[in-house]
């Protein structure tokens, strides 16, 4: 499932209400409202809106119609799907609350959230497809395949994590650091004397590691790659020969590890992982600052918008020049 990114709106829907008469506008020149004789034209508000809010409520009549135009049948049921899911652990964390949580955020009801939700996943399901079809190059794919795509790594390891807590001062939390790396480096040197490596290396995996997930299966780690891993200990695992394992202790944000590499698979041919990359480089995009903003303006030049308003225009034109 993709990341999910919700998008940032450029205002707040308007909501009107209680409308019995709604003027047919054919020249501006309809009346909304008159009081004392006075009236108050189509023009006149419009002129008034489209200075307070114009730019905003006319970008999301655009870009919930380029929605619907994009949207697929299998799009929008995604769309209710996770909206659905999300919509339920909201209301099971609050509880009680749900209500009363609803109308200090400005919703009418449930079904008014839920509607929103949907329409949130539906414009990030569209963009995430403009993204794929129109920005994502082949070049970009082979680009990340061939420096981010590895064969899967096996492993053997020992974890000594440093004793500290946060109420210990910077030097006690150094001396701990100092105590586990030597540590560390005792059980290598036990490692250099063993006459059967791997055994060796799991019989002190059970008796030395921190790790409680794998310390009673001999430290193992199987079939891992770059992706979630931290980067120290990849890379290391990476560097190792099959049947080797690391002459001086990898530190990483959980402490010191001595790794023993079993084995790495071959790597998986691009054809087997392309919607896996295309994937991660819809979540590296969108993850950039103002990528929603950017991104739909660029999906809106694919429509030919022309903003015939000049008051509009100006505004919007300058609210793109910031994010690019």
């Amino acid at each position: 499932m993709k990341k999910k990114y919700l998008l940032l709106l450029l205002c707040l829907p308007l909501l009107v209400t209680g409308c019995k008469y709604e003027p047919k506008l054919v020249d501006g020149k309809e009346v909304v409202v008159e009081l004392n004789g006075k009236q108050f034209t189509a023009e006149e508000f419009y002129e008034e809106m489209k200075d307070i809010n114009g730019t905003g409520v006319l970008i999301n009549l655009v870009n919930n119609y380029i929605t619907e135009q994009e949207l697929t049948d299998e799009m929008k049921k995604e769309a209710e799907e996770q909206a659905k899911a999300e919509y339920e652990s909201y209301e099971a964390y609050y509880g009680d609350q749900w209500n009363s949580v609803l109308a200090s955020n400005g919703f009418k009801n449930s079904n008014d959230f839920l509607t929103s939700l949907e329409d949130s996943y539906k414009q990030n399901l569209v963009l995430e497809k403009y993204l794929e079809t129109d920005v994502i190059k082949d070049e970009d794919i082979q680009e990340y395949y061939d420096n981010d795509i590895y064969g899967e790594v096996t492993v053997r390891h020992i974890l000594i994590t440093p004793d500290v807590d946060d109420d210990m001062s910077d030097k006690e939390k150094e001396d701990a650091k100092a105590k586990a790396l030597e540590e560390a480096k005792k059980i290598i040197e036990k490692l250099e004397r063993a006459e059967n490596l791997e055994e060796k290396f799991i019989e002190l995996a059970k008796e030395e590691s921190d790790d409680t997930g794998s310390a009673s299966e001999g430290g193992l780690i199987e079939n891992f790659t770059n992706e979630n891993m931290d980067e120290s200990f990849w890379e290391a695992s990476l560097k190792l020969e099959n049947g080797k394992y690391t002459t001086e202790p990898v530190e990483s944000q959980y402490g010191y590890h001595i790794i023993y590499k079993i084995s790495q698979k071959e790597k998986p041919s691009l054809d087997e992982v392309k919607d896996k990359i295309i994937d991660n480089l819809i979540d590296e995009l969108l993850s950039e600052e103002n990528a929603s903003l950017i991104y739909w303006a660029g999906l809106r030049e694919k429509y030919n918008m022309t903003i015939h308003d000049e008051v509009i225009k100006d505004s919007y034109d300058s609210t793109m020049k910031l994010y690019k």
